[in-house]
C-alpha cells in the first residue's frame, strides 16, 4: 500500500510518536509511506498549493490519510484532491476532547478514524462517511521486553499534570514508592510535548474554553479544570519522601523501564476529571505502550480497557483510591514477583497478537479495497 500522508511535524514527542509507532511498523510490513510536512512551506498558503503539484507527480498513491485541521489542511484542497479519485482517511486522535477542530473538513474524508467512540454521534451528524472506531496500539518491533532487575515501584513515565498529580498524590500519600520521569519536574512551565516553556497566553485559553463549551465532555473538562485549581489539588508533592523525580528518558531507556518496573501507571482520566464521582476516560498510547515492552500497567478500571487487557492476568485495573493503594501494595510486595512476572509476559502476548498497528490499519485497508 502506497500512502501519503500529510501531517503538521515538529521534532517533538507529540509528533514523532508517528514515526515510531506506524509509519515505522507499517514500513516494515511492505508498505510505503510518503510524508509531507507543511511546516517545511514559508506559509500555509504555499504548502497547500504544493500539496496539489506533489500529489500529481507522485505516482500509484493508495491512500491520502492526514490527522491536521482545516486551519491546516483547507477544505478546498481536500476537494482538489477527492476530484483525483484517491481514497482518503481522516485520524481523529483527539475527538474526545477536541472533536469540533475537523467539524470542516471531516466530510470530505472517505474514512474517518476516530480513537474514542463518545463523540462518533457528532461526526455522523456532520455527514461523516465509513466512521471506524479503533482506539491507539504499539510498534512490536520498537516497544519489545528487555526484562532485567524488578523495580519495586509504581514509574509514571511523562508530565505530571491534572488527574495525573491527584493520582500520584494519592499513592505517595500512601507510602507507597513512585518513581516520575519529566524535564517539567526541573524546570517550571515546561512543556515536554512543545520542548519549552509554555507561556501563558489568555486568548489561546479562551479560545479553548469555548470549544469545551460546545458539547457534554468539553463541559466536564472545563468544570473539572476549575474546580481542581480551586482545591488546590493541582500540584505534585515534590517534598515526599517516596517520590523519586528524573529527567524525561528517550524511548529506549522508556521500553527498559516499562520492562523493569513492577507496575507502571497508566492514567485514562482526561484532564483533571479524575476529582469528578463520573470522570471522563481516554485510552492512550501508554495504554498499549506499557504491555508492548512487557511491562505490567496499573489503571482505574474502563469497559474498554478491560476488554483489551484481562484484569488480573494482563493488567491491574481498579474501582476505586482505597482499590488502587491496596492493589499497588500487593503487586509491588516482593513474595508477588512471580506473578508480577509472569502478568507482564502474558500483556506483552496479548499485545503483540491484538493491539499493532498493522492490526489497526488492515481494517481501514479493507474499506479502501
Amino acid at each position: 500500500m502506497n500512502i501519503f500522508y500529510f501531517f503538521k511535524e515538529l521534532g517533538t514527542p507529540m509528533y514523532q510518536w508517528q514515526r515510531i509507532h506506524f509509519i515505522d511498523e507499517l514500513g516494515r510490513g511492505g508498505h510505503h509511506i510518503i510524508t509531507f510536512n507543511p511546516l517545511d512551506y514559508p506559509s500555509t498558503d504555499e504548502a497547500n498549493e504544493k500539496l496539489i503539484s506533489v500529489i500529481k507527480d507522485t505516482e500509484d498513491i493508495d491512500l491520502f490519510m492526514n490527522c491536521d485541521d482545516s486551519s491546516v489542511l483547507y477544505p478546498e484542497t481536500m476537494k482538489e484532491i477527492n476530484k483525483m479519485g484517491i481514497p482518503s482517511l481522516l485520524i481523529c486522535w483527539d475527538n474526545l476532547e477536541l472533536p469540533y477542530k475537523h467539524k470542516s473538513i471531516a466530510p470530505l474524508f472517505d474514512m474517518v478514524w476516530i480513537t474514542s467512540v463518545e463523540t462518533k454521534y457528532l461526526f455522523e451528524r456532520w455527514g461523516c462517511k465509513n466512521i471506524i472506531f479503533q482506539s491507539f496500539a504499539a510498534n512490536p518491533y520498537v516497544f519489545k521486553p528487555c526484562w532485567g532487575k524488578t523495580i519495586s515501584k509504581v514509574g509514571f513515565i511523562g508530565s505530571p499534570y491534572g488527574s495525573r498529580v491527584n493520582k500520584l498524590n494519592d499513592l505517595l500519600a500512601s507510602g507507597i514508592y513512585c518513581d516520575v520521569f519529566s524535564d517539567s519536574l526541573f524546570n517550571i512551565g515546561y512543556n515536554t510535548s512543545l520542548g519549552k516553556v509554555q507561556q501563558f497566553d489568555p486568548l489561546d485559553v479562551c479560545i479553548k474554553a469555548i470549544r469545551y463549551m460546545r458539547f457534554p465532555i468539553g463541559r466536564k473538562v472545563l468544570y473539572s479544570t476549575i474546580k481542581n485549581k480551586l482545591m488546590k489539588k493541582t500540584d505534585l508533592c515534590s517534598e515526599s519522601k517516596f517520590l523519586t523525580k528524573y529527567k524525561s528518558v528517550s524511548d529506549d531507556e522508556m521500553v527498559g523501564l516499562y520492562s523493569d518496573l513492577a507496575l507502571s501507571l497508566n492514567i485514562t482520566e482526561l484532564r483533571d476529571t479524575y476529582i469528578l464521582k463520573k470522570p471522563v476516560n481516554k485510552t492512550h498510547l501508554r495504554a498499549f505502550e506499557i504491555p508492548m515492552c512487557g511491562g505490567l500497567q496499573l489503571a482505574s478500571y474502563t469497559e474498554e480497557l478491560s476488554e483489551y487487557f484481562k484484569d488480573g492476568k494482563e493488567i491491574v485495573l481498579y474501582h476505586s483510591k482505597e482499590e488502587m493503594v491496596d492493589k499497588a501494595k500487593f503487586y509491588l510486595d516482593k513474595k508477588n514477583e512471580s506473578l508480577v512476572n509472569l502478568m507482564k509476559k502474558a500483556a506483552r502476548a496479548r499485545a503483540e497478537k491484538e493491539h499493532t498497528w498493522t492490526r489497526r490499519f488492515n481494517e481501514v485497508f479493507k474499506i479502501c479495497k
